[in-house]
């Protein structure tokens, strides 16, 4: 039997320097993302890594390993990250941990940390989100007491103790969204706001099921065929017409769904209340307009669908803890 050769990233920094003069890796960066694209007798893919909001970046792997490889490397980065993982099989030797297809993990490490891992022969696919300590703060802010117990150390510092675990099967959401991030039809800018908008959304879904200490949340209806897609189409349909929204009725029938599965399934999903989410995604697109500095606050409050100014000044101020007005003088 082949031993296993196990390369230390110096090596694997080496490897990537003679594949780019061959012509067997490409590599590409712009504004929005940096893309490795393989054609390596180790291996066959592309890997892409997302800068999105500042604390949060995302990276997708889709690769294809001719024979089971190892690397051995030092971590040191202090970050929170969730992996869903669609193929493959990734055993970490020193932890004896590995990461199985169809299952999410999450988990934060503290200081440098040395890993020995193992890639499996075979396809790997996966969606690794890696999330700064203060960003878990800033989303979860107005709503700390919904943080999942294991999480909540990081609402009073920036370094808790390490910790891995392990969330098992991903929910029929989860891999609806992973599979929209893997086929994502866009470019550039377009990519980057989708891929942020996704991410978001797998957090969203994760932190959900470990909700109760990692108890997965008892569904309270029974949803069959394309209904979660359905729900999705829903979201899309408010997103795309958050200033004038349709009722929850025509909503409802636009998507072919009755109401109370509509509104059950953006729980689930979700979290909240179809209004609920709308209300909240209105707020996070206004915090954005305003960041950047160039949009009055009366034409950003009419541009996320707000009539009253008092309205969306106090709903503003009470998720970010800043009037809209505040908020736009520290952007310039």
């Amino acid at each position: 039997m082949k031993m296993l050769e196990v390369r230390t990233d110096a090596e694997w920094d080496e490897i990537w320097e003679q594949g780019l003069q061959t012509g067997e890796i490409t590599h590409y960066c712009d504004d929005t993302e940096s893309v490795d694209i393989w054609q390596h007798p180790l291996k066959k893919g592309l890997t892409s890594n997302t800068p999105l909001c500042v604390g949060l970046r995302t990276e997708i792997i889709n690769l294809e390993y001719p024979e089971t490889i190892g690397c051995d490397f030092v971590d040191s980065a202090s970050y929170i990250s969730l992996v869903f993982r669609s193929a493959g099989v990734i055993k970490e030797q020193i932890e004896d941990i590995c990461e199985q297809p169809g299952e999410s993990y999450l988990f934060y490490q503290l200081g440098e940390t040395r890993e020995i891992e193992k890639y499996m022969a075979g396809r790997d696919v996966n969606v690794r989100i890696r999330l700064e300590p203060h960003m878990l703060r800033l989303l979860s802010l107005d709503q700390e007491a919904s943080l999942p117990n294991l999480l909540k150390p990081f609402l009073e510092t920036d370094t808790p103790p390490s910790f891995y675990q392990s969330l098992g099967k991903m929910t029929p959401a989860m891999q609806v969204a992973l599979q929209q991030m893997l086929n994502c039809p866009f470019k550039g800018i377009l990519r980057r706001t989708y891929l942020e908008a996704k991410t978001l959304e797998l957090i969203t879904l994760q932190f959900a099921q470990l909700f109760h200490d990692g108890t997965p949340i008892t569904q309270s209806i029974n949803f069959k065929g394309d209904d979660f897609e359905r729900i999705y189409q829903a979201r899309d349909i408010l997103i795309n017409n958050m200033s004038n929204p349709p009722s929850l009725i025509d909503l409802a029938r636009q998507v072919r769904l009755n109401d109370f599965k509509l509104k059950q399934g953006f729980r689930q999903i979700f979290g909240t209340t179809v209004f609920g989410y709308l209300h909240n995604y209105r707020l996070v697109q206004a915090r954005q307009l305003l960041e950047k500095g160039d949009v009055k606050v009366g034409d950003v409050m009419r541009l996320v669908g707000w009539s009253d100014r008092k309205h969306f000044a106090a709903s503003f101020r009470k998720k970010f803890g800043v009037n809209p007005g505040q908020l736009k003088i520290k952007s310039l």
